[in-house]
């Protein structure tokens, strides 16, 4: 069996950092993977995807993302997906 633990329309932006990451370093008690399910960020800027990125780095689970509409409103799918993969993070996009 694997736990999946999944969290989606998280919208962080540079006010929120730091607030997920204390409940992201329980995980391993719980799951044996993260799912962040869509509107990751605000408004799909490279700032915002770096925020999240913060958050999850180096998580003891594997973290894997599928972006939502918020997370390409900005125009930059491509350099949303780049930080997170950066992080660490598998990115569901476009395969």
């Amino acid at each position: 069996m694997i736990r999946v633990a999944a969290v989606g329309d998280i919208h962080m932006g540079p006010d929120s950092e730091g607030l997920l990451r204390p409940a992201f370093e329980t995980l391993p008690d719980c799951a044996d993977v993260l799912l962040l399910a869509g509107d990751l960020t605000r408004h799909g800027t490279p700032e915002e995807a770096r925020v999240v990125a913060r958050e999850v780095r180096g998580l003891p689970v594997p973290v894997v993302a599928v972006l939502g509409n918020h997370d390409h409103h900005d125009e930059q799918p491509e350099k949303v997906t780049a930080i997170l993969r950066d992080a660490g993070v598998t990115v569901l996009e476009g395969e």
